[in-house]
């Protein structure tokens, strides 16, 4: 951290207050934004655990703002789903390759960049049936890359969730992963001191703009802003590919 230039802290904060933004307005996307920018600037297995720190944060914010009650039907079967993947996740980030990791969370991200893109179709069939499988997938990439809301964006826009259960869920399933993907770093020693500077230098940041991006929420069109996001993080997820391939 100290040996970063005054440029790439301001970069950094910059990133932080943009993708709490989405989060707030949206119930999603903290990640999407965050980890290509980051990953450029910060080692990924200091970026990861900072990651989890930062949506643990992000997440208990937006609950308190959420005043919609919502089912525990919704997100603990894919809350459960999810610890079985955590710790898979997280042997994949302590034994792959820094650049390996890029690739994949490039990969990743404009796979499901292009997917919203293009649309997800509503299921016609299970949709009575609860979230498990994006669940279990969810759990391994917060595991090893930070980057699990993915797989659960695609299943409930599959669904055809309401915006405010959408955010719900989000939140409550944020929390609860985010705490125990934390809790199985810190068992497996995989939290270095720069991931805990990291967080505490930026979480006001990250506070202030979930904030505003909650009280955004009612007056900005969160969709339009979400597809330019989506489209920034097609190139993004691109250059992130490239980049590590050309690093190997």
């Amino acid at each position: 951290m100290s040996e970063l230039t005054a440029l790439l802290l301001v970069l950094s904060g910059v990133v932080i207050l943009m993708s709490s933004l989405l989060k707030g307005m949206t119930g999603f996307g903290f990640a999407l934004i965050a980890i290509p920018f980051l990953s450029m600037i910060y080692p990924i297995k200091v970026l990861v655990p900072a990651m989890t720190i930062f949506n643990l944060v992000s997440s208990v914010m937006l609950l308190l703002k959420i005043r919609e009650r919502i089912s525990w039907k919704y997100f603990i079967p894919m809350f459960l789903a999810s610890l079985g993947g955590i710790p898979l996740g997280i042997y994949l980030l302590d034994y792959l390759n820094e650049e390996v990791l890029r690739i994949i969370i490039g990969a990743v991200l404009v796979f499901v960049s292009l997917k919203m893109l293009s649309g997800i179709p509503i299921a016609k069939r299970y949709l009575d049936k609860p979230i498990v499988f994006a669940g279990f997938l969810s759990g391994i990439l917060s595991g090893s890359i930070s980057l699990g809301g993915p797989p659960l964006v695609i299943a409930m826009n599959r669904k055809n969730y309401s915006k405010e259960l959408f955010r719900g869920v989000f939140a409550w399933f944020s929390t609860f992963s985010s705490f125990f993907a934390l809790g199985a770093l810190y068992v497996e020693k995989l939290i270095p001191p720069d991931s805990l500077k990291l967080a505490l230098y930026y979480t006001p940041l990250l506070l202030v703009g979930a904030s505003l991006g909650n009280r955004l929420a009612a007056l900005v069109n969160a969709e339009k802003f979400k597809r330019v996001v989506i489209l920034v993080n097609v190139f993004t997820g691109i250059f992130t590919v490239v980049s590590a391939i050309l690093a190997l």
